[in-house]
């Protein structure tokens, strides 16, 4: 029963985040950046869809938030709306409702949806102003409040939200969206509750989370005893901080326990970098996660042999008054890769190396064309994950922020919405890291612009060589992303990321997303593996001599690694000559 019970919460969360798709409004949930979440009685996380696993582990804060502020205050029919990072929240933008289900006049679960915003008021494109100082001007905040009472609407609280935000179509039609999917949860629980017994379902919870914990346990004591130091930058805090901010991580384990100690961190910035505590503690446990089973569910089981460290004031426990929108993006993405590092000093084989991390374009302003106001993220392509050993990373994939969870706009739904044409969206040719695995591609999308007066934000991070993807066990590195604006009148700007420009009519936006990087010596990769990347278009020909030692002219294939361990062994002898081919086979 405890298989049938597990496995039917998690139907009725996946369930929810169906109901949110298919009625959403903005094309920032098309592209699945919301989750849904059940915790029960005893405030116990059960189950979740995490299409965004940093939105996912945030939300037992949330819970705990909102059910300390409303303790003994909670009726049938109530839903409540947070979203402030300084009251149990992540980051502004992802918007919070929680719903409490009573069957039989008693409180048995709760329901819960989650979900980036279009607009949440500040000065900001997409939710993301890297211009703001402090968390006023970074977005509009809500400390957990009841948005309906009893089934009906507090309209104060509506209209209060509604008057603050310009994209209002977009955001009351996210939020409605949301409150229909713990409408679906509510009915989904009354149907388990009904069919199998609230004592059944309780007990079942009990054996299920034990489980987990177990679970998690045998997969920390697989790893090896010890301590671990890794650090990892990110580039930028934004306009008011251009200098680098420094993720420090101690990684400790001692038998089925685990602890991520973050106190040497920088402290916080004057930026909107700066992560609150349960961002930190969802980044840390996509880290975690990532090595572990993937089989092993995210659950308040799973998560109890895990304890996070940090210093308050720091910028992985930030206090008010820090902007704090990107930590969902680069904050995360350096946490996450801080753990993989860590793994990798004790043991590679273990860990990943590095995916690419988001530097991307959100957009905003009136489309001309239908008089409507727009706010679109250019979610059309993205990066490539990090190899693992025996394993190529993927191409494409996007940022570990989602781990694969999120998914392309479509590129002709995208233009529908934004006045611009995507003139190139593909696979970039050698943009993942060489290695005996190697690493997942990156994209290219270049889009034309095609109004005046469009508001666009780059934002994000790897755009510098000490934050590109990293190889492990002799792999390469990737190159960092990058993005230039080809303005009508021909110049060309290269943007510096976390920046908020305006561009018109004829300018042409390209941004490369890198690839991950490799595992392993280049030098191992199998000439067959070679061959066939070059054959695919993938690796060109002078990557695969440069990275590989491969010389591919037409039909002949030569390796030349031999020739370079004899030149190395032997310094007189004849210099490998540094003639590429120029025929694809």
């Amino acid at each position: 029963m405890t298989t049938v019970v597990a496995g039917r919460l998690q139907s009725i969360a996946t369930h929810m985040a169906e109901t949110m798709l298919r009625t959403s409004r903005s094309p920032i949930f098309q592209g699945l950046d919301f989750v849904t979440g059940i915790f029960d009685a005893k405030g116990r996380w059960v189950a979740s869809k995490d299409y965004i696993p940093v939105l996912a582990g945030s939300m037992p804060a949330a819970y705990a938030a909102v059910s300390r502020r409303f303790e003994g205050d909670v009726e049938e029919g109530d839903i409540f709306l947070l979203n402030d990072p300084f009251s149990g929240n992540n980051h502004p933008p992802d918007v919070t409702l929680l719903k409490p289900v009573f069957h039989h006049q008693r409180l048995s679960f709760w329901v819960v949806s989650k979900g980036h915003h279009a607009d949440v008021g500040g000065n900001g494109v997409v939710g993301y102003n890297p211009n703001a100082r402090d968390c006023w001007e970074d977005a509009l905040r809500i400390p957990p409040v009841r948005l309906v009472r009893r089934g009906e609407f507090e309209r104060d609280i509506w209209d209060l939200v509604l008057c603050n935000v310009r994209l209002r179509e977009y955001v009351e039609g996210d939020l409605l969206c949301q409150i229909g999917a713990l409408n679906v949860g509510e009915q989904d629980i009354h149907g388990l509750l009904e069919t199998i017994g609230s004592e059944v379902v309780d007990t079942a919870i009990d054996d299920y989370l034990d489980s987990s914990a177990r679970h998690m346990r045998r997969e920390v004591e697989a790893l090896p005893d010890g301590a671990y130091e890794a650090e990892r930058i990110i580039e930028n805090g934004g306009s008011h901080h251009r200098h680098p901010v420094v993720i420090r991580l101690t990684l400790r384990i001692h038998g089925s326990q685990i602890e991520f100690d973050y106190r040497a961190s920088d402290p916080q910035v004057q930026g909107y970098v700066n992560s609150t505590l349960p961002n930190t503690v969802a980044s840390t446990l996509i880290g975690l996660f990532g090595v572990v089973d993937p089989d092993l569910p995210m659950n308040q089981g799973s998560i109890e042999p895990v304890t996070v460290i940090t210093e308050q004031g720091t910028v992985v426990d930030a206090l008010e008054p820090a902007a704090t929108t990107l930590c969902t993006l680069s904050t995360c993405e350096a946490i996450v890769e801080a753990v993989w590092s860590a793994l990798a000093v004790a043991d590679p084989a273990i860990s990943n190396a590095g995916w690419s991390r988001f530097g991307g374009v959100g957009e905003t302003g009136v489309n001309k064309r239908t008089g409507s106001p727009f706010a679109a993220i250019s979610l059309c392509a993205w990066g490539g994950a990090g190899a693992t050993e025996g394993a190529d990373g993927w191409d494409v994939i996007g940022t570990p922020v989602v781990m694969g969870g999120s998914r392309s706009i479509d590129p002709e739904l995208h233009e529908l919405v934004v006045p611009v044409t995507l003139e190139r969206v593909e696979l970039d040719v050698d943009s993942a890291g060489a290695g005996r695995w190697r690493g997942g591609l990156g994209s290219v999308l270049r889009w034309r612009v095609d109004q005046d007066d469009v508001t666009i934000v780059y934002y994000g991070s790897g755009t510098d060589s000490s934050t590109a993807p990293f190889g492990l066990a002799g792999g390469d590195g990737a190159h960092p992303n990058w993005t230039e604006i080809t303005r009508a009148d021909g110049s060309v700007e290269r943007l510096t990321v976390n920046s908020i420009i305006v561009v018109h009519e004829g300018d042409v936006i390209e941004t490369h997303n890198s690839g991950g990087g490799g595992f392993g010596p280049a030098h191992a990769r199998p000439i067959s593996a070679v061959l066939e990347d070059v054959r695919a278009g993938v690796v060109s020909v002078d990557a695969a001599f440069h990275d590989y030692r491969v010389l591919i002219d037409g039909e002949v294939v030569t390796d030349l690694r031999a020739a370079v361990e004899r030149t190395t062994a032997t310094p007189d002898s004849d210099p490998i000559p540094l003639v590429l081919a120029t025929s694809q086979p």
